[in-house]
């Protein structure tokens, strides 16, 4: 056993801090207090926006009723109308990413404990994401081993192929028959193997034959949809609060946004038509948002628009909108005049042109065709900033968003338009959800592990004991919980160790057990 093993999870966590200021700043202020405290300021009335918030409920509403009904969708739509927040960290796709799930928990502790109204969980995801990422929307992730060989956790258990796994979330099509065969074909090797226990095999078959097999999942147009539907059945697998608990509805963001821009584009006053097409606005906000996370690299693009061949792997971001390729991977664009017109142009990963000229009505007509999805800063100019919702997000969101939210407002100051730029600048871009965890799972040899829908559901469920429990955890304590994920992200020179998973799964064991609520085998 090597010296790092007996770190404590204090420690550890001192290593995510040195790496991740905000983390430090909130376990600073916040670090002290309950989590069912500390997520009171979620609960937030909704505040002035630059528009009128009323054309998200439609976007919302259109977006769910197609997939899980009338009721559900006008229940969702009227929740997020009433709210002040959003959340805006998870990925799409079917989330068995421990921290995202359990996140969408501790953000909707209000609805769960009945401290606020509502009977659903309204959850914005980020479509611009390939299904192999980190939160792995090409399958099921599973925490939770057997006694075969240790691996670096989660497992993998793949329902998209592996030619598939660049593509983005946001335009698979939908998983097939085929496809959830051959997982539930994995699955048994996988229990063959010992590389997880019969219950969780059998926790995973059910998913996949009860939830992956259905009709009105099958019968999809989308993978997006079919990840709206699922997820929401996997919550309700995982809450046992109540006889009806709520319902966790994910919306896509980039529909969301495309929706709005339908509206915005033909209003010469909207926040976006004016930062699209006011040239001297335009170009000072792409100036003043040069460099920050989420945007673009001016330079980098130029230089990737410029340089013959097939591009290096060089972050580049994008300016406005990631074009769409027919392989449905994303392009980078900038903007550029051509013979005296504005087009968005880039290169594709093969070093063919994509040109789009850049005018309201081929904005629509190209979202539409999915050849063009909006981008992060979009998505944010139209609900952050435009309609006045506070996103709640995590580690890197309150930097970026802050980031933009200034540049926004000092671009609007200067071209003497201090109303607006005063509400912008109300707007509260830091609301913090993330690296923490509530529930944990026993692991082998005194360890703690995250617990993700499998675990969960496996247990039985959380009822309003656990909740009680989980919420009474102080900030610092649902941090440590999250080590895993925030190492990570954190990218700290342990998670190079063969072995730092286990070390940190027993360091939480020591600090936790006993204090956490635990996903056990009934």
């Amino acid at each position: 056993m090597t010296t790092q093993s007996h770190h404590d999870a204090s420690e550890y966590l001192e290593m995510v801090c040195q790496k991740l200021p905000v983390v430090k700043n909130i376990l600073n202020t916040f670090g002290h207090m309950p989590l069912g405290v500390y997520t009171e300021r979620f609960n937030t009335p909704p505040c002035q926006g630059v528009q009128s918030r009323e054309d998200i409920r439609q976007a919302a509403f259109d977006q769910i009723y197609p997939v899980l009904g009338e009721n559900i969708a006008a229940r969702a739509a009227n929740d997020l109308m009433a709210s002040g927040t959003v959340m805006t960290t998870t990925h799409l796709g079917i989330d068995y990413f421990a921290n995202s799930v359990q996140g969408n928990l501790i953000y909707g502790a209000g609805i769960l404990t009945g401290r606020r109204k509502g009977t659903t969980i309204p959850i914005f995801c980020f479509g611009n994401v390939p299904l192999n990422s980190s939160t792995f929307a090409r399958g099921l992730l599973v925490y939770g081993t057997g006694s075969g060989v240790r691996r670096q956790l989660p497992l993998r258990l793949p329902v998209f192929p592996d030619n598939k796994k660049r593509t983005m979330a946001s335009l698979a099509k939908p998983f097939t028959m085929a496809m959830q065969q051959r997982a539930i074909k994995k699955t048994i090797a996988w229990k063959k193997e010992n590389l997880i226990s019969s219950t969780t095999a059998g926790t995973i078959l059910s998913l996949l034959e009860d939830e992956y097999a259905g009709d009105a999942i099958l019968n999809q147009n989308s993978y997006s949809a079919q990840a709206m539907g699922i997820n929401q059945q996997l919550g309700k697998r995982m809450l046992k609060t109540s006889e009806h608990p709520p319902d966790i509805v994910y919306l896509e963001i980039e529909k969301v946004t495309a929706f709005l821009l339908g509206n915005d584009l033909n209003h010469e006053n909207s926040l976006a038509y004016r930062i699209f097409f006011n040239t001297t606005l335009r170009d000072a906000i792409i100036k003043h948002l040069d460099g920050c996370p989420g945007c673009w690299h001016a330079d980098k693009l130029n230089a990737r628009d410029m340089t013959p061949g097939k591009p290096h792997g060089t972050a580049t971001g994008t300016i406005f909108f990631w074009g769409i390729d027919d392989y449905r991977h994303r392009v980078p664009l900038l903007l550029k005049f051509i013979k005296g017109d504005l087009y968005l142009c880039g290169r594709d990963d093969r070093g063919d042109s994509f040109t789009m000229n850049f005018t309201p009505d081929e904005l629509m007509q190209a979202l539409e065709k999915q050849k063009l999805l909006p981008s992060l800063l979009t998505c944010f100019l139209l609900i952050c900033f435009a309609r006045g919702f506070n996103c709640v997000g995590g580690v890197f969101q309150g930097a970026y968003l802050t980031w933009m939210k200034t540049a926004i407002a000092d671009c609007l100051q200067a071209q003497s338009d201090t109303a607006n730029a005063g509400i912008i600048r109300q707007i509260t871009t830091n609301l913090y959800q993330d690296a923490m965890l509530a529930f944990m799972s026993p692991g082998q040899d005194n360890e703690l592990l995250p617990a993700g829908p499998i675990e969960i559901i496996q247990a039985g469920g959380v009822n309003r004991n656990d909740l009680i429990k989980a919420f009474g955890l102080t900030v610092t304590q649902a941090h440590m919980a999250g080590l895993f994920g925030a190492l990570k992200d954190a990218n700290t020179p342990i998670t190079c160790q063969p072995d730092w998973q286990q070390m940190v799964a027993q360091a939480c064991s020591r600090e936790l057990s006993g204090k956490i609520p635990l996903c056990e085998n009934p």
